[in-house]
């Protein structure tokens, strides 16, 4: 989903759902270059990058980072690194 925020580049929430049933989003905070790799039934790859002080805004060269969320039951896991909060 893409956020509306004063950032210079767009943020995104990844939302996850099962059976029509809304779980939550992947992070409490969104995040800009943010990419879904890939699925399978009960997991979802996300690739995470940044923007470092001294990059220009097309090319972020903090990560990337990739986080692989799996669907257990109603419960959603995260596995790896998520990037810098955004707000500090």
């Amino acid at each position: 989903m893409l956020v509306n925020w004063n950032g210079s580049h767009p943020g995104y929430h990844v939302l996850f759902f099962t059976n029509g049933t809304y779980l939550g989003t992947a992070t409490s905070k969104y995040y800009g270059y943010t990419t879904v790799l890939g699925k399978t039934k009960n997991t979802v790859s996300v690739q995470y990058r940044w923007v470092k002080p001294e990059d220009a805004l097309c090319c972020p060269s903090g990560g990337p980072t990739v986080v692989t969320y799996t669907l257990n039951g109603t419960t959603v896991t995260a596995q790896g690194q998520f990037p810098p909060d955004p707000d500090k």
